[in-house]
């Protein structure tokens, strides 16, 4: 089984359409996306036991790798790594959205060494709207078994957010603010390195956002939709109180206004007001 470098990376957001990216751009003949599949066939070629490893590593089940922001997982080194990439295709890459979450304890390296290791990688970002996120964050943070983001579990979504005493600690709210994570990867490997579009967008023309990411990736575009589909959708049992869409909507209006106006032609018009 042979191992490649990876030239793009879907960095982020959580929540923000991510698997449905890895799945879709996956079926194009010149894309190869790290899925669960291939991490387990890895895992049995070279007897990886991934109880030594941490974060999406761990979990063969999972697409992601959290590769570089897992101090477990970076220690494993770069060959390593290279090892969940088998397949030789034009474009290689992986999609793991705790890379796009630079705030955490111990996740402040992320950007450095994906840097290093990988210069020339280009980077995927999907945005969505801040509130909905926040929302979808915390429905999913309620599924039982969860052996992370315990304390919001059994919290209204008012709770978690208008109610919560340290928002800077908080990473339902901290995951929505954009600006700094996106401007560290512009400045770490220049804008034309990063594609920036929104969970909305792709969502309303499914074929042409994949065909602009497609030219970004450097593959042919497509004619006809190869068969893309929405992963990870899930119908809620709440709404968003009143409340907390009230407090949100102030909370991440300076954020919000700050990227509107560095993406001024991105798709905001199925975001809410700030």
């Amino acid at each position: 089984m042979q191992s490649n470098l990876p030239n793009f990376i879907i960095a982020g957001t959580m929540k923000g359409s991510t698997s449905a990216t890895n799945y879709n751009l996956s079926l194009h003949s010149d894309v190869y996306c790290v899925k669960s599949y291939w991490k387990k066939r890895v895992n049995e070629f070279y007897n990886i036991d991934t109880n030594s490893l941490d974060g999406g590593l761990s979990n063969p089940n999972s697409k992601e790798l959290d590769y570089f922001n897992k101090d477990l997982n970076y220690e494993k080194g770069l060959n390593f790594y290279t090892q969940y990439f088998p397949l030789r295709r034009q474009a290689i890459g992986e999609s793991s959205p705790n890379y796009f979450y630079n705030n955490e304890p111990r996740q402040t390296q992320i950007i450095t060494r994906i840097k290093n290791d990988l210069p020339d990688v280009k980077i995927l970002i999907f945005l969505r709207d801040p509130i909905k996120r926040a929302f979808s964050h915390w429905n999913h943070l309620q599924r039982p078994n969860l052996s992370y983001g315990i304390q919001f579990k059994d919290l209204t979504f008012n709770d978690c957010t208008e109610q919560w005493l340290t928002p800077e600690n908080n990473n339902l709210l901290q995951r929505s603010l954009y600006l700094e994570n996106l401007t560290s990867y512009r400045n770490a490997f220049g804008v034309e390195n990063i594609y920036v579009t929104t969970q909305e967008a792709i969502q309303a023309d499914n074929l042409g956002e994949y065909n602009k990411i497609y030219t970004f990736l450097g593959v042919n575009t497509l004619d006809s939709d190869p068969g893309y589909k929405s992963v990870h959708v899930g119908s809620y049992d709440t709404t968003i109180d009143d409340a907390s869409k009230s407090f949100l909507q102030t909370y991440f209006k300076s954020d919000v206004d700050a990227i509107q106006a560095l993406y001024p032609d991105l798709d905001y018009s199925n975001w809410d007001s700030y």
